[in-house]
């Protein structure tokens, strides 16, 4: 005989209301969970997608607008912004900026120690501002520039080899936006940007280094041209001149043969006779003279003597240049119409002039060497 089955009441209501409401916290958990991980998987992404940034370019606008985008983009605030120290001035400015009127907030300088970002970049400490009207550090001139209230800031300083280089900002409308969490993560991207920095500025350095090594090999290249147009012009100039002087110089020897030529066929003759006229003794004087002066001007030796020696006298030259012919102190008398001894005299006053005195060298073959 089978046994009578059991009879089993259902659940009170209130265990299951109790069963209900522990299966929905367990999903509000659960969900809670999930989107913890999506926010750190976001910012994983975020902190990956900075550094693949930094390593595939060294335009430092281009990095730092990439990363201040994705942050902005990721924690859905206002605005985000790069502030770098100027070694020339101590102040800091925006070196670019993202979001709302950014092109307001970039290249905006602040005093050393002004505004959030400033304080930030002098004291190298992290600022969390969950108000701004409650911390007199805050900066009111850009927000005001803007035409927006900033409620909310977050700063972190940017490091390079543990030097404070700047600050990395955001800023948002809603009062309390930002915590400690998000200061973790700020710091992890500011490291990331300051190394973008560094990398571009050494890059721009080396960039400008090999400009203006270029603009000096082509300023030396342009100066060596000109220098080498110079010298060619300068060796022309001075072959011009070259034969200016030989031409010059052809044409006073042409010049100086005419007027011999001239003075021997058209005077000398004629003085010649009149010195075998009936003259008197003052007129025959006369007529010396002027056949001694005439063969002075008209002597090759005379034109051919160094100008050192241009304080002969005009007896002098003449008897030197018979000299030179080689005559005898007794012919140059005769041709003279003067004593050997005045001869004499005058040839021991010419070696005195040509500075022959205790010299044992004949005058003839010094006259010799002068020509």
């Amino acid at each position: 005989m089978p046994k009578p089955k059991k009879h089993v009441s259902p659940p009170a209501s209130g265990t299951k209301t109790l069963n209900a409401k522990r299966l929905e916290s367990e999903n509000r958990k659960l969900r809670q969970k999930n989107e913890e991980l999506k926010q750190k998987n976001d910012e994983l992404e975020l902190i990956n997608r900075a550094f693949l940034s930094i390593n595939s370019s060294l335009e430092l606008d281009r990095v730092l607008s990439t990363i201040l985008e994705a942050i902005r983009s990721l924690f859905g605030v206002v605005g985000s912004s790069i502030w770098i120290k100027d070694p020339e001035t101590d102040e800091v400015v925006c070196r670019q900026a993202a979001g709302f009127q950014r092109n307001i907030v970039k290249n905006w300088r602040l005093e050393p120690g002004e505004g959030i970002a400033g304080w930030v970049s002098s004291y190298g400490e992290s600022v969390v501002l969950p108000d701004t009207r409650e911390d007199m550090r805050h900066f009111r001139e850009v927000a005001d520039k803007m035409k927006v209230e900033l409620r909310s800031i977050i700063s972190v300083p940017m490091r390079v080899k543990g030097a404070v280089i700047g600050a990395l900002q955001l800023v948002d409308k809603q009062v309390g936006r930002f915590d400690e969490s998000h200061g973790t993560l700020l710091e992890a991207l500011a490291d990331a940007s300051a190394t973008a920095i560094e990398n571009a500025q050494l890059f721009e350095r080396a960039n400008r280094e090999i400009v203006e090594r270029k603009r000096a090999q082509r300023k030396l290249k342009k100066n060596e041209k000109e220098l080498k147009d110079k010298s060619t012009a300068l060796k022309e100039v001075n072959t011009a001149l070259n034969v200016l002087l030989k031409n010059r110089e052809e044409d006073q020897v042409h010049m100086e043969d005419i007027i011999v030529a001239n003075v021997k066929d058209l005077v000398v003759p004629f003085l010649e006779k009149l010195s075998h006229s009936k003259l008197d003794e003052k007129q025959a004087t006369y007529v010396n003279i002027i056949q001694s002066n005439i063969a002075n001007i008209v002597s090759p030796f005379l034109r051919q003597l160094p100008m050192k020696f241009f304080d002969l006298t005009p007896t002098e030259i003449q008897i030197a240049d018979l000299v030179r012919k080689d005559k005898t102190t007794k012919e140059i008398a005769q041709i003279l119409n003067a004593s050997a001894k005045t001869i004499e005299a005058h040839r021991n006053r010419l070696r005195k002039k040509l500075g022959l005195t205790n010299q044992r060298i004949q005058l003839r073959d010094y006259l010799m060497t002068l020509v």
